[in-house]
């Protein structure tokens, strides 16, 4: 069968999938059927994958090693580019990376991750070290950096589908909402802390339902997000506001508890929204 015919077909067969077309197996079987024939030819064009790195592929492995060294030169020498040069170049190694990643995404998973991650490394690194090298005012810029970044991958992730961008991104901002609330209420008891996250627990874990019949991959994002930040509370006081009350193990329990009963009562629910 001609390549051309058998990506379009192996593109709605994952089309079927992500849209619960057709049952999870009967996907599975279909993609295998036809995908057999160059399973192995697709292994080896695959620079970067897991069965490449278990093999000990040179080519993967090079690659790797020459990704590094250009990494970390740009990160040594970066400093010792025209402060234009610096602004016009950021953008240009972030644009090639997430380019590069968006274009592996179907064929190379693993590698359309590593690159998106890689360009977002590059996105705020760089802009923190011309923030910090020319002496910019860091409690402003740092945070309009991290907005910007944030509002970026959060944008990409949705696009493309990109549960890593997504994560980055959401990361990102729930950072700068604690860091917000931290310097503004310094002193909030554990009370007030559960009115200022919980709220953003469950409307990330409404987001999940309101976009399962889309695509279960940014239903799960979601989900797992809104239930990290459920378990916020407890990481703002101890990390963001250095207290810890007595009794706080016996509140993490508590939370840990709760989590646990409403996870298992509306697992009907849930793990419909993230799995099927």
């Amino acid at each position: 069968m001609n390549q051309d015919r058998r990506t379009v077909i192996l593109d709605e067969i994952e089309y079927w999938r992500e849209n619960r077309l057709l049952p999870e197996h009967y996907c599975d079987f279909l993609s295998n059927l036809y995908d057999v024939d160059h399973e192995h030819d697709r292994g080896d064009k695959k620079l970067l994958s897991m069965s490449s790195l278990k093999q000990g592929n040179l080519r993967t492995w090079l690659f790797i090693f020459l990704m590094l060294c250009f990494i970390c030169l740009v990160v040594l020498y970066f400093s010792a580019f025209p402060f234009l040069m610096q602004l016009v170049s950021v953008p240009i190694f972030a644009a090639v990376c997430y380019i590069s990643g968006i274009r592996q995404q179907k064929r190379n998973p693993v590698a359309s991750s590593v690159l998106l991650a890689i360009g977002s490394f590059l996105l705020l690194g760089l802009g923190i070290m011309i923030i910090h090298e020319h002496r910019l005012e860091p409690t402003f810029w740092i945070p309009v950096l991290v907005i910007g970044c944030a509002i970026i991958w959060c944008i990409m992730g949705y696009v493309i589908s990109s549960p890593i961008l997504l994560y980055i991104g959401f990361g990102a901002l729930v950072l700068l909402y604690g860091g917000f609330f931290a310097q503004v209420k310094p002193d909030a008891s554990w009370i007030m802390l559960q009115a200022l996250w919980l709220p953003l627990s469950m409307l990330f874990v409404w987001f999940s339902w309101l976009v399962h019949h889309r695509g279960r991959k940014l239903a799960a994002v979601y989900f797992t997000s809104g239930v990290a930040i459920w378990f916020m509370p407890e990481v703002d006081e101890t990390l963001l506001r250095g207290h810890m009350p007595d009794i706080f193990a016996v509140l993490c329990i508590v939370k840990i508890a709760l989590a646990c009963i409403l996870l298992f009562v509306l697992r009907k629910k849930w793990i419909v929204w993230v799995t099927a």
